[in-house]
């Protein structure tokens, strides 16, 4: 950011005025996080009265709420790494329990039906690829089960 200065001066008084290059906006934040959190704990310690300090409990409060808040994102994060491995196993299992049935899978691309028996199941970017002979398709193309 680039500031400058001008000074108008008249006889009777001097004028002095500053203007910016850009200016500043700021975004809202929707969520208090636990950043977010301690930025407005040590802003609230930093400008509390000397005469009148925060007393203990609330201290206290304002540090058990501040626990609840970082344990509360670590559940969310476990949920969320718990959610992913759970899809990563249901796909191997729905996949392996193909291996050596007669499906019927649609290509995607071109829309061109292929029935076959499954041969080999390998895993591209975590997503299951089923093996019909030379033909290689994603497991959610396969439209029935013999």
């Amino acid at each position: 950011m680039i500031i400058s200065r001008s000074a108008a001066d008249t006889s009777t008084e001097q004028t002095q005025s500053y203007t910016t290059s850009e200016e500043t906006s700021r975004d809202p934040i929707k969520e208090l996080n636990k950043d977010a959190f301690l930025e407005l704990l040590t802003v609230q310690l930093r400008y509390q009265d000397p005469m009148s300090p925060m007393a203990d409990q609330d201290f206290i409060a304002q540090m058990a709420q501040f626990s609840s808040l970082e344990q509360t994102q670590n559940l969310v994060e476990s949920m969320n790494r718990f959610t992913d491995s759970f899809m990563r196993v249901n796909a191997v299992g729905q996949a392996s329990s193909l291996l050596g049935r007669e499906v019927e899978a649609v290509d995607s691309e071109t829309g061109e039906k292929t029935t076959g028996k499954v041969t080999k199941v390998a895993f591209v970017d975590g997503e299951p690829k089923l093996y019909l002979g030379d033909k290689v398709f994603s497991m959610w193309d396969v439209k029935s089960i013999t």
